[in-house]
Formats: structure tokens, C-alpha cells, sequence
């Protein structure tokens, strides 16, 4: 073969080769803020219908979940332990707690205390690919209520705070109210006070809490009222699905509690003495209000 011949194939073959990577690239999902928290929610879905068994599609790096910018990885929260990373399966198996960023922060502490909060946003410094510095990563983590896994995925992003990133996923929607009312047994009572004491941090770190009131009955001697405001129903649900007090839950329920009701209500309309832009024509008529 002469040298002419094999200069023109050679030719040909890297003619190939680019034009199949820039094929591949153009197919490769153009990764949103959006596209990272379908791809999250479409892998807990799978593993809520077929448990561990998904986990063989969601570590495969080729899957259509990690063939993509925003790969998968799996944590069980409880023992900090990462269960997949399809991108760097060396990091598989061992302590998110322990992970770091390029600014020396422990983001796997964060992730974590997010997932037991009920999910969400967080940001950290990571290395671009084509680059040599860290710039704003940021992680949506979704802990699957029932299950011991916490779905994750990343994307760089520079644009979006993590409060507009969070109402994504369902902050910021209608508010809603919480009624919780209980009757301890007696010898329960004292504990179910401290179990609220201590949960009483946590609550108030939780996503779109808005604030929380307690009272006695006037009309059942022994019977309390919680009353919790959130800034929407998926938020509310976070501290539901929070692992903390999921444990309280089930301690109430099994002995504490004599008798309980929870009662889940959207607020229509709220208003104040002052702020009365929401309060119905009607009140405001009959008050003298303009």
C-alpha cells in the first residue's frame, strides 16, 4: 500500500471517529435543573417497584441514567455509605461523610443532613471537566420515603440559588397546615414532650417550615393541638419522611399515644390587620377598610 493511500485512509478514519463524537455529544442530554430532578425521581420510581434488584440498570454506567452529565449516585444515609457512583465506582462503598470538595468543605455532611431533612438543594466546589479549577456544582438529593436509599445527581450551575432550586421540587407552591391532635397515655405524656423538645432544632432547619404552635384543649382535659404551617405539601412532607422523626412517629403510635388525628388543610387566604390585600370585600366593608 502506498504512502499516499494510507495518509487518505487515515484521513478518512479521523473524519469518522470526530464526526461520531460530535454525533454522541449532540445526542448527550443538555442537562437543566429540570432534567436532573426527572432523572432522579424516574430512578426512585424503579427502585420502589423492583427494590434492590434496580439497582443493577442504575450503577450501570452506560444506563440512559448515567450516560448523561448528571450520572447517578445512591447513598444510604443511615450508614453514610455510598452505595453506587457509576462515574467513580472507587468511591463506591465508602463514607459519603468523609467526601470533600475542592474548597476542603465535607459536602457529604451536608448531602446528608439534606436527605434526613427530607431532601433538596445543596452546592459545592467541583472541577469542570476541561478545566483545572473548582467552580458551583450543585446536587439534588431525594431521599425515597420507605426505603433506605437517597437518590442523587449534579449539575454545574451558576446561575440559580439554592432557594430557586428548591421551589423546583415543590417549594414555594400553596401553604398548607398541619393539624396534629393527641392524647399521650399517662405514663407517655413526659416523653412525648421530649421527643418534641428534641426534634424542635431540626424542625425549624426543615425546607419551607414556616413556624409551629402548640396548645391544650379547653375541651378535652389531657388532649394537645400542634398546629404547623409549611410553604407547600411536598415540603410538609419532607419532615414527615425525616428520619428523626419518622423514629418518633412510630414510637408515639406504638406506645405514647392513647389516641391521635392528623389533619392535612391548604390555606385559601391569609391576611392580617394591616396586610388585608387577600381578606374577603364583605370584612373589609363592614370593618370601614378601603
Amino acid at each position: 500500500m502506498n504512502k499516499k493511500l494510507i495518509i487518505m485512509l487515515l484521513a478518512m478514519f479521523v473524519a469518522g471517529t470526530t464526526d461520531l463524537f460530535s454525533q454522541s455529544m449532540n445526542k448527550r442530554t443538555e442537562e437543566t435543573p429540570q432534567s436532573v430532578i426527572a432523572n432522579v425521581h424516574k430512578a426512585a420510581q424503579l427502585l420502589k417497584e423492583k427494590g434492590s434488584e434496580a439497582l443493577a440498570v442504575l450503577t450501570d454506567p452506560k444506563s440512559e441514567f448515567n450516560d448523561r452529565d448528571a450520572y447517578l449516585f445512591i447513598i444510604d444515609v443511615d450508614k453514610s455509605l455510598v452505595v453506587s457512583n457509576p462515574r467513580f465506582p472507587e468511591r463506591t462503598g465508602g463514607n459519603i461523610r468523609e467526601h470533600l470538595d475542592w474548597s476542603g468543605k465535607h459536602y457529604g455532611v451536608e448531602l446528608c443532613e439534606v436527605a434526613m431533612r427530607g431532601g433538596g438543594w445543596i452546592e459545592f466546589v467541583w472541577p469542570k471537566p476541561g478545566t483545572e479549577k473548582g467552580v458551583r456544582k450543585v446536587s439534588y438529593i431525594y431521599p425515597i420515603p420507605g426505603m433506605r436509599y437517597t437518590v442523587c445527581a449534579g449539575i454545574y450551575n451558576d446561575s440559580m440559588t439554592l432557594d430557586e432550586l428548591n421551589a423546583l421540587t415543590g417549594y414555594g407552591k400553596r401553604k398548607v397546615v398541619v393539624i396534629f391532635e393527641v392524647t399521650p397515655t399517662a405514663e407517655g405524656k413526659a416523653d412525648y414532650f421530649k421527643m418534641g423538645a428534641a426534634l424542635k432544632e431540626e424542625l425549624q432547619r426543615m425546607p419551607g417550615f414556616i413556624s409551629v404552635e402548640r396548645f391544650a384543649s379547653v375541651n378535652n382535659e389531657g388532649k394537645f393541638l400542634s398546629l404547623s404551617f409549611w410553604e407547600s405539601e411536598e415540603a410538609a412532607a419532607g419532615w414527615r419522611n425525616q428520619v428523626n422523626h419518622r423514629q418518633s412517629q412510630k414510637a408515639g403510635h406504638d406506645k405514647l399515644f392513647d389516641s391521635y388525628r392528623i389533619s392535612v388543610g391548604e390555606i385559601v387566604r391569609e391576611y392580617t390587620d394591616r396586610k388585608r390585600g387577600a381578606a374577603p370585600a364583605d370584612s373589609n366593608e363592614y370593618l370601614g377598610i378601603d
